[in-house]
Formats: C-alpha cells, sequence, structure tokens
C-alpha cells in the first residue's frame, strides 16, 4: 500500500499534536497536585499575621556623619505567632538609606529595605521602600512580598507591618 505525501504529514501532524496534549496534560496533574501551590487555596493561609519582638537594630554610619544617603540598617528579632508566646522563626532586615531627612521639610528618612521571615516549612521575602522618622525607630508600612521558599514557594502579595509598645506585627495578606 503506497500512503501519499500529503497522509503521510497529516499523520505526522496528528501525532505530534497527540503527543503534545498528552504532555500538557500530564503537567497539569501534576502541577495541580503539588504541595506548593496548596497556600494559595488554603482559606487559612489567605493571612498570616507574626510578632516581632527583643530586636537587635544597628544602623551603620558610612557617609558623612549623621544621616546621610548610603547608610544602612540592620535588624534581626525572633518571631512568634500569632498569640506572641509561641516562637515560630526569625526576622531578617537590610535597609538602604535612599533619601535622609536632610531638609527641614522632610520628616522621615526613606530607605529600600529587604527582609526575609523564617518561619516553620520555608521563608518569606519581601521588599519596598519605607519611611523612619529616625533610623533606630520604626514607622507602619507596607511592602511587597518578593517571593518565598518551601511551603512559601510561588507567595505573592503584600506585608503589613505596625508597632504596638515593643512589638512589631506582621500580617501577610497572599493573593491568588
Amino acid at each position: 500500500m503506497v500512503v501519499s505525501t500529503r497522509v503521510r504529514v497529516l499523520l505526522v501532524a496528528m501525532a505530534v499534536v497527540g503527543m503534545a496534549l498528552g504532555i500538557i496534560g500530564f503537567l497539569g496533574a501534576v502541577g495541580s497536585a503539588s504541595p506548593n501551590n496548596d497556600h494559595r487555596h488554603d482559606k487559612d493561609r489567605s493571612t498570616l499575621t507574626v510578632v516581632g519582638k527583643n530586636s537587635e537594630n544597628k544602623v551603620i554610619d558610612l557617609g558623612a556623619q549623621g544621616p546621610s544617603q548610603g547608610d544602612i540598617r540592620v535588624t534581626n528579632a525572633p518571631i512568634y505567632d500569632e498569640s506572641g508566646k509561641e516562637r515560630i522563626g526569625r526576622f531578617d532586615l537590610f535597609c538602604a538609606i535612599t533619601d535622609p531627612a536632610d531638609e527641614s521639610s522632610e520628616k522621615a528618612h526613606i530607605a529600600e529595605c529587604t527582609k526575609t521571615f523564617t518561619l516553620p516549612g520555608g521563608q518569606i521575602s519581601v521588599q519596598g521602600v519605607e519611611a523612619y522618622p529616625n533610623l533606630s525607630g520604626l514607622s507602619p508600612g507596607v511592602n511587597a512580598i518578593s517571593g518565598g521558599t518551601g511551603k512559601y514557594e510561588g507567595v505573592e502579595g503584600e506585608q503589613r507591618f505596625e508597632l504596638r509598645g515593643k512589638k512589631v506585627i506582621d500580617t501577610f495578606h497572599f493573593i491568588d
């Protein structure tokens, strides 16, 4: 039996399409079963609140004496569950001053900050611009969640932080 070239091309094309659909179906099944995506569909994981206490802060004055562009703020602290009773991890922060409050009209030093929250099962990283009325203090703010590892792989959303006495309350709002 002689098969024309046109029929052979059609059969090969159908085989390629069939294989591609099979691979796509397989990858979709694996992706939907992946434990790393569970946080996106778990109602209990859409918000996470942690409490930071007893932080260690250090300001490194690199330029002219006093707050200046390029000075660095470094912080670390243990973090606790929402009740503030059970220690669940740690928090590390690194900020570089980009715009010091060196004019009378400026009320705060502006810094570009990166934070990492090490939690059971992984880490959450956030970044953003923060305002510091003084470099050793803190004022409320919001940062973007820039990534995660372990069970937090692929997280997106924002991290809000506020002071309550000597505690820092960090609330992560995850989005789908």
